[in-house]
């Protein structure tokens, strides 16, 4: 076979203009980046707030008196917590703290707090039932919860809406889920209640969670959008009941477990700077 240096040549030289050709976008996609970088510099940190319902879900949402009973022979104990939480929908308050990385990912840091109410309806009708109708009413104050919780995200951008997946993890703090049942059937006044006996001291536990984020962007400095936050925590505690006044003549102590789990759905307003 002859060799063909010309042939070689442009063989070489359209293998050079690929080359070249790759070079230089890479080149103008990093000095691109670089540009963009630049610009996000002006707002690396940004402060929102959010406030919205806080929707209950799973176990947490139950209100079923006949799977969650605690008995010992016919009499009623308590209401396991961990099988039906008898939460309704509350109200969640969220502050959050960004610092962007890049323009594609960022650090967050939350801090927040959300109530739900306790239904109690269910449990009063199913003791006073259980105790030949004889009207028994169960009182619980409602849940209260306070977070702490860093975390990382993942921003896209399309033109003035940035949209954000976050996950978090840290510690959050639950008031002792503190219930009594009121024997109104008993002839004292006030009359006899039926409920922990012991400490009630606060509950801390772990958390891990999940925010979807979408935002507009009004200015440079100001944002509004809405966030669709999912939180998980369990919280352990013991249980100590007795008759009050008086004692109880069976002693029956148990440990049962709060498991909370919320959507935590609101709008924001978010500054940058």
């Amino acid at each position: 076979m002859r060799f063909d240096p010309s042939a070689n040549f442009f063989k070489n030289q359209s293998i050079m203009k690929k080359v070249s050709l790759f070079v230089i976008l890479i080149l103008i996609g990093t000095f691109k980046s670089i540009c963009i970088g630049q610009t996000e510099k002006q707002n690396k940190f940004s402060l929102s707030l959010t406030s919205g319902p806080s929707f209950p879900i799973f176990s947490y949402a139950k209100h079923d008196p006949t799977k969650s009973a605690i008995l010992t022979g016919s009499w009623i104990e308590g209401f396991s917590k961990a099988k039906s939480g008898f939460a309704n929908i509350g109200l969640g308050f969220n502050l959050e703290a960004n610092y962007r990385i890049n323009s594609s990912l960022k650090i967050i840091l939350l801090f927040g707090t959300y109530s739900n109410p306790v239904s109690t309806q269910k449990m009063s009708d199913y003791l006073t039932l259980n105790n030949s109708n004889q009207e028994i009413k169960a009182e619980e104050e409602n849940y209260r919860y306070f977070y702490f919780a860093p975390g990382i995200g993942y921003i896209y951008l399309i033109k003035k809406i940035e949209l954000s997946l976050n996950i978090f993890g840290g510690y959050a703090i639950s008031q002792y889920p503190y219930y009594k049942f009121i024997l109104l059937y008993t002839t004292v006044n006030p009359p006899i209640i039926f409920a922990h006996d012991g400490p009630q001291p606060d509950i801390g536990s772990f958390i891990w969670g999940s925010c979807l984020s979408a935002s507009y962007k009004i200015s440079n400095r100001f944002n509004i959008g809405i966030d669709i936050q999912y939180q998980m925590v369990s919280y352990s505690y013991n249980v100590y009941p007795r008759s009050i006044p008086g004692g109880s003549p069976h002693q029956f102590d148990f440990s049962d477990k709060l498991k909370v789990r919320v959507f935590n759905i609101g709008p924001k307003i978010e500054f940058c700077f």
